[in-house]
């Protein structure tokens, strides 16, 4: 094939992970464009194949590694931003996708770029058309970045780790996004034995070599527990510190933001400039407590510190029934009361669930049997935009964008 390969669907070829380009579209004429305009600029590892957005999908959901570009047809869809939902799904928030349609709709051309889409197109295509697509500046980038959500305890043994591993795995399983689980306890923390791997120290190299994170450096460092869910951590020896630089978790939490829909932050109690510029990457923050008056007073100095950070996080708190309830404990709403704020979120006690789940490194299991992982759902509903808590697919990467801009 010359100094790049063309492969297409009718000669039963499938993509690869280190296709830069996939085109899925419906007729012949715009299929016979993609590929004259592969050729004539010479683009490697290039995919094109006859399909629609259920193609699309079947195609993305078998990558290990997305593409750069990925054009899509819709032509014939009567819905077809719901059409693009059900894509979002199985997309990385870092590709560039443009949409090829048989509508010339100027609303919905303004609907899809909100959205997140880079171009809309509408047919008949040309080569010029397409290559000015693929090469324009992407305006919907930070729409289509992913989202860092932090997790940090009020005080020890409250369940930050067994909350955030719930949830990662829920978002990775049941709504099938592409998650980064990252446990900043550099010296053995308990996400890794909690999901059922072993660590490694991919965090601790990732964290020294900010300066030239890619995605072949991130996807080595990496420990995959599902096709899904991938997890940063370390188990450094007690004696051995690990000096950063200022600056080093913000890069690296941007860099996954680009390659993951979520970003789940572990991070450890209060320990200076580490947790602060965590902190200040995160676009929420969870913090957990339980029924105590010291985890109540510590909760309330947490909210007003993580609110009173510059990058303005979205704050909440988790109140997890860690221990048995019994008399004298804070009820929740004292604790609410304390706080001055009128949603927390809680979880309740549900003691041999759990350490099953922990001690064998499996899932939690599903709702219809746990109150626990019930509230693990109500959460992800709350994190995604699901609005009714029955329902396993989450909003995809722009559906806040869009009721922010309804609402406007």
């Amino acid at each position: 094939m010359g100094a790049f390969e063309l492969r297409s669907a009718n000669r039963r070829a499938q993509p690869l992970s280190t296709d830069r380009i996939i085109a899925v579209v419906a007729d012949a004429s715009s299929e016979e464009v993609v590929k004259n305009l592969m050729l004539d600029q010479g683009i490697g590892h290039a995919y094109v194949a006859r399909g629609g957005i259920d193609d699309a999908i079947e195609l993305m959901r078998g990558l290990p590694h997305s593409p750069r570009h990925l054009l899509v047809d819709v032509s014939g869809a009567s819905m077809p931003v719901s059409e693009l939902m059900r894509l979002a799904e199985v997309v990385d928030p870092s590709v560039n996708v443009i949409v090829v349609g048989d509508r010339n709709d100027v609303g919905l051309f303004r609907s899809l770029l909100r959205m997140g889409v880079q171009d809309y197109l509408v047919k008949p295509l040309t080569v010029e058309l397409v290559q000015r697509a693929m090469t324009a500046s992407d305006p919907s980038a930070s729409a289509r970045a992913g989202k860092a959500i932090g997790f940090i305890g009020s005080r020890g043994g409250v369940g930050v780790t067994t909350i955030a591993t719930a949830l990662a795995r829920h978002l990775a399983d049941k709504t099938r996004r592409r998650i980064a689980y990252v446990d900043l306890d550099l010296h053995g923390g308990a996400a890794a034995s909690m999901l059922g791997i072993v660590a490694g120290n991919g965090l601790a190299e990732l964290l020294q070599n900010t300066h030239q994170l890619d995605q072949q450096l991130i996807h080595q460092t990496a420990v995959a527990q599902s096709d899904r869910l991938f997890v940063f951590a370390a188990e450094l020896p007690y004696e051995q510190p690990l000096a950063l630089r200022a600056g080093t978790v913000a890069e690296l939490v941007a860099a996954l933001k680009h390659h993951f829909h979520y970003v789940v932050l572990d991070v450890p109690q209060r320990a200076g400039g580490f947790v602060d510029e965590t902190l200040d990457a995160c676009e929420t923050i969870h913090v957990v407590a339980d029924r105590s008056v010291h985890a109540a007073r510590e909760t309330a100095r947490l909210c007003r510190f993580a609110e009173g950070r510059p990058a303005d996080a979205a704050v909440s708190v988790l109140l997890n029934n860690a221990q048995q309830p019994v008399r004298g404990r804070v009820a929740q709403a004292d604790f609410v009361h304390a706080l001055g704020r009128a949603s927390v979120h809680e979880f309740p006690y549900e003691p041999q669930t759990l350490a099953v789940a922990e001690n064998l490194g499996e899932a939690i299991g599903d709702g219809k049997h746990s109150a626990f992982a019930r509230a693990v759902v109500a959460l992800a509903d709350a994190i995604t935009g699901s609005e009714a808590p029955d329902v396993a697919a989450p909003a995809p990467w722009y559906a806040r964008l869009l009721r922010k801009r309804s609402a406007a």
